[in-house]
């Protein structure tokens, strides 16, 4: 199966713990394939707002995520 979200990033990247007065949030990735399927899908749910997405692709997945770490002006949320 071909790798849909695979990119340069090293796993210790991927795994870092935001410095200090860095933005946090809790969301639920569920990844999921389909039969002879090539493509990964899935859905992602911010847990405070409990707002959900469906992806197909890596964009679609970062862009939620950072729409829900921004409030409405752009900034990032302190919470």
């Amino acid at each position: 199966m071909a790798d849909a979200f695979s990119d340069s990033n090293s796993e210790s990247d991927l795994d870092a713990t935001p410095r200090s007065g860095g933005v946090r949030g809790t969301f639920v990735v569920r990844i999921w394939s389909s039969d002879g399927d090539n493509l990964l899908r899935g859905n992602v749910q911010h847990v405070r707002s409990r707002k959900r997405a469906y992806f197909a692709t890596r964009e679609r997945l970062v862009g939620f995520i950072q729409d829900h770490l921004q409030d409405s002006d752009g900034n990032p949320c302190r919470s």
